[in-house]
């Protein structure tokens, strides 16, 4: 019987992730905001605001560089722009930067 409830349990966790494993329209909304906040962290008003009014499609043209490897319960992510990477872990509709060469940032980290 704890045989069954453990593999039930399991199966419905195995479930969860894969439902909601992010998609890659989820993750041209994830880039888009970056470069928002990007774009609201400039000392200069004009660069900001050309930010704010380009950001749709500047992460449109990145997600068109990115390689998306679905595992079914997570989805690892790939931009490649020039000689500089983004990559992050798509997992439970979150996504998780593990290496940021384009925004210089170097650190895990959650929307």
């Amino acid at each position: 019987m704890k045989l069954l409830a453990s593999t039930l349990i399991l199966l419905a966790f195995l479930g969860f992730l894969a439902y909601t494993n992010p998609s890659m329209d989820s993750y041209d909304q994830f880039i888009n905001q970056r470069i928002l906040d990007k774009a609201g962290q400039a000392k200069d008003p004009l660069q900001g605001m050309i930010g704010s009014v380009l950001g749709g499609v500047a992460s449109r043209l990145m997600v068109q560089q990115t390689e998306r490897k679905d595992y079914i319960i997570f989805s690892a992510y790939d931009t490649v722009i020039g000689n500089s990477h983004i990559r992050a872990i798509g997992l439970v509709n979150h996504f998780y930067l593990t290496e940021d060469q384009v925004f210089k940032d170097q650190a895990l980290q959650s929307p």
